[in-house]
């Protein structure tokens, strides 16, 4: 399985533009997306192929529960639909929001998916998508600069270290450790709150 700087990224048996969108992302943002799925060969609750069993679907793992990760999500959504004739998006859903070419949004989702607030799925035109995208790397800096320069600056700079564990790539880091990476990057181990104290900031107002 293809790994990017230690990123998990599912490329194997997707369709070369989708691989092309996978691996900019990747390369772009390593500080907060800690896995992309990409083919997987399942059926959808109807009995027909979905759009990740034909390698044309991709899983952005980020936190909706997480500001941080959060408005990273918000800010790819946003940059999925919004350029969609040029990446050739079919529909995408996050955070309870569904956009499709087809009904356009974005707008309310309640499928019997979930609510997906856990990664953001995009999936695209069932075309002959062979060529690699040339505008994704460009799409995707543009998105990073705004998400550096408001909430994720700390996170998208790497101060708290890659969204996932570099001896264990299938495995998120937890907040607690980001936060102890942070502080160690920061020469400041010692004022390092237990992890009980550190939950109890997270749950404040």
């Amino acid at each position: 399985m293809p790994f990017i700087d230690g990123m998990l990224v599912q490329s194997s048996g997707s369709r070369l533009h989708v691989v092309s969108i996978m691996e900019a992302l990747a390369k772009q943002f390593p500080y907060t997306i800690w896995k992309i799925g990409g083919m997987v060969p399942r059926t959808t609750r109807t009995g027909g192929y979905s759009a990740h069993s034909t390698g044309r679907a991709i899983d952005i793992y980020l936190d909706a529960g997480d500001p941080i990760d959060r408005n990273l999500g918000d800010l790819l959504f946003a940059m999925f639909h919004r350029n969609a004739t040029a990446l050739k998006v079919d529909h995408e859903i996050w955070n309870s929001r569904i956009w499709s070419q087809s009904e356009g949004g974005p707008r309310a989702y309640a499928g019997g998916n979930g609510p997906h607030t856990n990664h953001i799925h995009v999936a695209f035109l069932n075309e002959p998508l062979t060529a690699r995208s040339t505008q994704i790397v460009g799409l995707c800096k543009q998105v990073h600069d705004q998400y550096s320069s408001g909430v994720g600056g700390d996170r998208a700079a790497g101060v708290e270290g890659k969204a996932f564990d570099p001896r264990r790539p299938n495995v998120r880091l937890t907040r607690y450790q980001r936060y102890k990476i942070k502080l160690e990057n920061m020469g400041m181990e010692a004022t390092a709150l237990s992890r009980k104290e550190f939950r109890a900031t997270q749950r404040a107002p």
